[in-house]
């Protein structure tokens, strides 16, 4: 869910990058990458207060449970490097004259958060 001002600091950054002779698309895309990247993040918080209660509970069953968790906290790890790495290169593309890759495309930041 969007707040009020989320979205008018979108509008105005994209207006500004419009005004600027910037490539608005570029910057909403950037917006959406790290909103995606938050996401993974935001998940990850949440294992990690899981695998603390679970921890802290001290049964056998939760603490068995924290295998799986601290497994999928690893994988999203990794899914962030990427991720961010992802958006450097897209963003170093875009402002060096390359290929200008701010669509998201080639196996980019546009398909991996779930």
């Amino acid at each position: 869910m969007k707040r009020n001002g989320e979205t008018k600091r979108r509008r105005n950054v994209a207006e500004e990058a419009e005004q600027g002779g910037e490539d608005p698309a570029m910057w909403e895309n950037l917006d959406r990458n790290f909103r995606q990247v938050q996401s993974v993040l935001d998940r990850n918080r949440s294992l990690i207060q899981q695998v603390n209660d679970n921890h802290q509970s001290k049964m056998a069953d939760n603490m068995s449970k924290n295998v799986a968790l601290i497994q999928e906290l690893n994988g999203n790890i990794s899914k962030v490097v990427s991720m961010y790495s992802d958006i450097n290169t897209n963003f170093s593309s875009a402002f060096h004259g390359g290929n200008n890759r701010h669509d998201g495309g080639g196996g980019g930041t546009g398909t991996r958060a779930n």
